[in-house]
């Protein structure tokens, strides 16, 4: 897999994410809303902190 496929599955997981949370929301599963936004946050976190394809490689 490419790094933008990468990038492109993690976004995808991100959006997927914070719809679980909010369908967590309207079953009033509190818990279960905040682990899917934590970890919607920790995958966009570790998305901006990942390389694409057309950043050069540091030697």
């Amino acid at each position: 897999m490419k790094k933008d496929e990468i990038r492109k599955t993690l976004s995808d997981d991100i959006e997927n994410f914070r719809l679980k949370a909010k369908h967590y929301e309207s079953l009033h599963l509190f818990e279960a809303e905040k682990y899917a936004e934590k970890l919607a946050s920790n995958l966009e976190l570790a998305l901006t902190t990942m390389p694409s394809d057309e950043d050069t490689d540091i030697s």
